[in-house]
């Protein structure tokens, strides 16, 4: 309970008189409390108005499945162990247990949202021409994009992501008749900023690029990401297109026994589909 001065105090910062002094007092508190709600809505209600100014068109879905030929090439290091990655798209393909990957994307004109999710599970080996040394590296990368996109006109998006990098893998080197293996998992969460841009370039055609760079230190050192597309456009709903794709990161963590790092890059033609309703 507030006495003396406090109540007076009190009573003008909230601009009601003094709390308790009076029996209007919890009354006219009432009232300019709900002045001051009636001014919040109606500042929502103006922020409301302003953002379906800003973003007037309705909501479309688009999944997308497709399929990419990757390339990949660059260094695996677990501990001690280090590997050279040299798989070209024939190798990819001959050394690729399980793939999958598959992209989901609500807009609006103004803001999109976007999540893609690639997986790849591979293994292969590499031996010298004497047969005496060799080494095989199994490994899983899961990569899970989360983008938000805004378009500054309607040739050009600029784009916001989160990447998190989940990478598995079983490294195994053999020198005469000692072997050696270790197994071992990093993940990581990358931002990145880019910039997407796409036009028709003709009646049922159109060309999308898209560029986004990353990491900063806060994740990977360094993570790239680029996509070329050929758009087909079919029908409203349906569209097809072919591409080439390019994903690169330079990650590494621990010491020791416990180091790793992944500098790696994958790039490709890709094929894929997308069902828009």
């Amino acid at each position: 309970m507030f006495v003396g001065g406090q109540g007076e105090e009190l009573g003008e910062l909230l601009g009601v008189g003094q709390f308790g002094q009076h029996p209007g007092g919890l009354a006219d508190a009432l009232v300019a409390g709900q002045a001051m709600l009636g001014q919040a809505l109606g500042l929502m209600m103006l922020s409301s108005a302003a953002l379906a100014q800003e973003a007037p068109g309705e909501w479309q879905q688009s999944v997308f499945v497709y399929g990419m030929g990757a390339a990949i090439d660059g260094n695996a290091s677990v501990g001690p162990l280090t590997v050279p990655v040299e798989l070209s798209i024939s190798d990819l393909f001959n050394n690729l247990d399980m793939g999958a990957m598959a992209a989901y994307r609500v807009e609006n004109g103004t803001w999109s949202f976007t999540g893609d999710v690639t997986y790849m599970d591979l293994g292969f080996s590499r031996t010298t021409d004497q047969g005496r040394a060799g080494a095989s590296l199994g490994t899983e990368q899961l990569v899970i994009m989360g983008t938000v996109g805004r378009r500054l006109s309607p040739n050009v998006e600029v784009l916001f992501s989160l990447a998190r990098f989940d990478v598995s893998s079983d490294l195994e080197v053999r020198v005469l008749n000692q072997t050696r293996a270790i197994s071992s998992g990093a993940d990581w969460i990358d931002p990145l900023v880019g910039v997407a841009y796409s036009r028709p370039v003709g009646e049922k055609w159109s060309l999308s690029l898209r560029g986004d760079v990353g990491g900063f230190g806060i994740g990977s050192d360094l993570t790239m990401h680029g996509w070329a597309k050929l758009v087909r456009q079919n029908s409203d709903a349906f569209s097809w297109y072919v591409g080439y794709r390019f994903i690169g990161f330079d990650y590494e963590t621990g010491t020791g026994l416990d180091y790793q790092r992944y500098d790696l890059q994958q790039h490709g033609p890709g094929i894929g589909v997308a069902f828009k309703f």
